[in-house]
């Protein structure tokens, strides 16, 4: 027998049809469940049902299928195994572009470039997987040659948080997580927003600049699916972690090795094929829902920062 615990959230209140489809879905797959533990606060309705499958393989069947409860009703849930490591999660990283913030920063470099569409295409093609990440970022940065560096500053002024993020961050460094940026995006937004949510770590990719102007080119090692999924993996070595104690959060088809390497990876507001191949996703509610995921008690109410 394998237990879990189903953790729904909406941004309205949950209503009595979903409950029945649920129960039935359930029922469907062999589940006993057992009374639902409602945690609603004001702004967001939320249960906890605790359920038993007899078979470990029905906990992954029903996978698919509560996606499509998800999206039909816009409650975000995760199927969590009931088992400590829940609460006992110690290091969460972040795709940037997106995820942490709204905007997909190389789109806005381009635009400020003057070849916002032909780049905006190719970002497309690259989040759903179509083309190498690698192949998309070179291609991408080409068209960035002779932005001038002042350019960056605008940008990263208007640049926004996603809702829920500053709250979601603050309350799981209050809990003593370790916080992280893993970014196939560019090393100068991330230290800036590393720096602004007091976070510990931040990798990107590196611009080439000549002077003050940009070459269109990348320096260094290229910040790719792979790659992600590598720092996840040193991170959690160094702060003497397992891969079950962290959590990823990301968006794109480069963020999938890493939010499958997480013990918790969680597709947020992601491209279809991400939430269909990540372990659990989230696409309605603002990301200090994930608290709930966490089994993190008290008020989740956005906060800016």
């Amino acid at each position: 027998m394998s237990k879990f615990v189903l953790c729904c959230v909406s941004t309205t209140a949950i209503k009595e049809s979903f409950h029945r489809e649920l129960t039935d879905l359930l029922n469907r797959h062999h589940a006993q469940t057992e009374k639902h533990i409602h945690l609603s606060q004001e702004g967001l309705w939320a249960l906890d049902m605790p359920v038993i499958f007899s078979d470990p393989n029905d906990a992954k069947n029903i996978k698919f299928e509560l996606i499509d409860l998800s999206n039909k009703y816009q409650v975000d849930m995760a199927l969590l195994p009931d088992h400590p490591s829940r609460t006992n999660r110690k290091l969460i990283v972040f795709d940037m572009d997106a995820t942490l913030i709204k905007q997909e920063v190389i789109n806005e470099l381009a635009d400020a470039n003057n070849v916002g569409d032909k780049v905006k295409e190719i970002t497309v093609r690259a989040m759903n997987g179509d083309m190498t990440f690698d192949e998309s970022l070179k291609t991408r940065v080409s068209f960035l040659k002779g932005l001038h560096r002042s350019k960056m500053e605008e940008i990263l002024a208007r640049l926004e948080l996603n809702p829920g993020v500053a709250k979601l961050i603050k309350e799981v460094q209050k809990l003593g997580y370790k916080t992280a940026i893993i970014s196939g995006g560019f090393k100068y937004f991330a230290e800036s927003f590393r720096e602004r949510l007091k976070m510990d770590y931040a990798f990107a990719n590196d611009l080439e600049w000549d002077g003050d102007v940009l070459t269109g080119r990348v320096s260094g090692p290229v910040v790719n699916a792979e790659e992600k999924a590598r720092l996840l993996k040193v991170l959690a070595e160094k702060e003497n972690l397992t891969l079950e104690q962290v959590v990823a959060v990301g968006d794109g088809a480069n963020d999938i090795p890493m939010l499958l390497t997480a013990g918790f990876g969680i597709a947020f507001h992601a491209k279809e094929k991400v939430k269909r191949t990540a372990n659990h996703q989230m696409g309605f509610g603002p990301m200090s829902i994930i608290l709930y995921f966490l089994g993190v008690p008290g008020d989740h109410r956005d906060e800016a920062i």
